[in-house]
């Protein structure tokens, strides 16, 4: 490829990364993005140090326990709230340019290993995929697009002979790919299937210095989680985020294979898009013999694309890798994570769905021709990048997006409570308590479900529902400092003055400095003085 034609790739590559996500740079912030960059504390206050020192979600809620370590992707938000505040714009174009720069390193990568024309079909596949959308739409998805950033980087800079500069500016920005996502522990192995396609038995020529480097740096980090979280895996998982959790042995392994035949459909069908499949709208407890036997059909056809590519390396063997490679940790088959199934999981491992498939349009060429073929591949680009731009949409608010998930999935308790918020805060009173109330029932142990409505009650006067509401979240969560603070209040408006005190104090115990507990805590006190009941 010349020059001239390299530029021109270069260019085609960019506008068909930017062009179907346009639409979303006037997107509000959505879901994690509010705890994650809004209600952020240690975001707020630019704290290097609790970035690299606690969990990744410690700012906003100091007793979480969600086993993620960021500190890389924290840095990225705090600098952009430091220079532009909290305007989602210059955030939404930071996801957007990642997403450009990735496709580009994707194509950069994918033609040494599988040819010029391969290459440029694949990384503009990648570009479009509609289940990509969550991963760059949303803010918070920017730990998927750094990590893939910068270990494709790495992946270039090893992918080429070297000495000991190229082996330590690879192994650099390996180590940035494992401070953005945990996901990035997996280079080791698309590392080895790279070298296994281009050298095979011939293991004098493999990349053996990187892929010392790599595994050096992933114990490395897994030591640093250790000390950091307390644990390698530091998690706690919940039954709404991840049903499968609550299955043991080898029922939840054929759940959690049935489950994983989804992430086939969000790459091959992309019709059915949704910010959520948590509780109810993926029932584990009654998953039917049929999709038993696809996860069956799903984990055996990945055991024969390894043992196919290991015998005979070809492009679309290590297209297939690359998905088993980088879908294993992820689909809860070798241990439980913290979603049952998420889009933006998607975004990494589906370059080896792309390559494979940029593969097959190529392998069309002699069959259909040169121009046939060209026509082909460009409408499917076109389709796909329609329904990438329609899927924007549904993101530009957090109304629109629940909107769009309680369409799609009537059952999600997620969604329901989601909606039921953004009416809310709309001033939609009634049409909000509805939505509570249907998140609660499909999920009774949805705690913030029953903050929420609570707080909503309070707010019409309606205190002795509310105090009920709270009580469940405190039940539900001991450590729900906010809903002890709010069952006080409650409790307060209803005249059992002793008993607000109680709940306060136990508020104010659980966050020490907080102002409006110390101040609720002062009014109670004096009215207690006031009625001359105090101690």
């Amino acid at each position: 490829m010349t020059g001239t034609e390299g530029r021109r790739v270069v260019w085609l590559l960019v506008l068909a990364a930017a062009l179907p996500y346009l639409n979303a740079l006037p997107n509000d912030f959505t879901l994690d993005d509010h705890g994650l960059i809004e209600q952020n504390e240690a975001v707020a206050a630019f704290d290097l140090v609790a970035f690299f020192s606690q969990d990744y979600w410690a700012g906003y809620d100091v007793h979480a326990e969600s086993g993620l370590y960021r500190p890389l992707t924290l840095t990225t938000f705090a600098i952009e709230r430091a220079l532009f505040g909290l305007r989602p714009l210059p955030y939404h174009a930071t996801n957007l340019l990642l997403h450009i720069g990735v496709t580009l390193l994707a194509w950069r990568l994918l033609r040494a290993s599988a040819g010029d024309r391969v290459g440029l079909w694949a990384a503009a596949l990648f570009a479009v995929l509609p289940g990509h959308s969550e991963a760059i739409v949303a803010v918070a998805g920017r730990a998927d697009l750094l990590a893939t950033a910068a270990a494709l980087a790495a992946l270039c800079i090893w992918n080429r002979p070297g000495g000991w500069q190229r082996w330590l500016a690879g192994g650099l920005f390996f180590g940035l790919a494992l401070l953005a996502k945990e996901q990035a522990v997996v280079v080791p192995g698309l590392l080895v299937a790279l070298d296994w396609l281009r050298y095979h038995r011939q293991p004098r020529r493999w990349h053996w210095q990187p892929l010392a480097v790599s595994v050096l740096l992933v114990l490395t980090y897994l030591l640093v989680r250790q000390i950091v979280l307390g644990s390698l895996a530091g998690i706690t998982v919940e039954p709404l985020d991840n049903a499968l959790i609550e299955l043991q042995g080898s029922e939840r392994v054929l759940a959690a294979l049935a489950v994983a035949t989804r992430y086939a459909g969000l790459l091959i069908l992309p019709l059915h898009l949704s910010a959520d499949y948590s509780h109810a709208t993926i029932d584990v407890q009654h998953i039917s013999s049929l999709e038993i036997f696809a996860g069956l059909l799903l984990a055996a056809c990945s055991i024969a694309a390894v043992w196919r590519f290991v015998h005979r390396p070809d492009v679309p063997g290590l297209g297939m890798v690359w998905l088993v490679v980088c879908f294993s940790p992820l689909v809860n088959v070798l241990f439980p994570i913290g979603t049952i199934l998420a889009e933006r999981l998607t975004y990494a491992p589906s370059l080896g769905f792309c390559l494979c498939l940029g593969w097959a349009l190529e392998r069309s060429r002699p069959r259909l021709g040169q121009r046939p073929m060209n026509t082909l591949g460009l409408a499917l680009l076109l389709v796909l990048g329609l329904r990438t731009t329609a899927r924007c949409a549904d993101w530009r608010s957090e109304q629109s997006l629940f909107q769009a998930v309680v369409a799609e999935y009537p059952e999600s308790a997620r969604g329901h409570k989601g909606l039921a918020k953004a009416l809310s805060d709309a001033g939609q009173l009634a049409a909000a308590e509805s939505h509570y109330r249907r998140a609660i029932e499909i999920y009774p142990r949805f705690d913030t479900a029953h903050y929420n409505l609570g707080n909503l009650l309070h707010g019409t006067a309606r205190f002795e529902e509310a105090l009920f509401h709270f009580e469940r979240a405190c039940i539900l969560r001991p450590t729900f400092a906010d809903a002890h603070l709010n069952r006080g209040a409650a409790l307060f408006q209803l005249g059992r003055v002793s008993q607000a005190l109680a709940a306060t104090e136990r508020a104010l115990a659980l966050r020490p400095d907080w102002d409006v507990a110390q101040q609720n805590l002062s009014d109670i006190q004096a009215t207690i003085n006031r009625q001359g009941n105090g101690p």
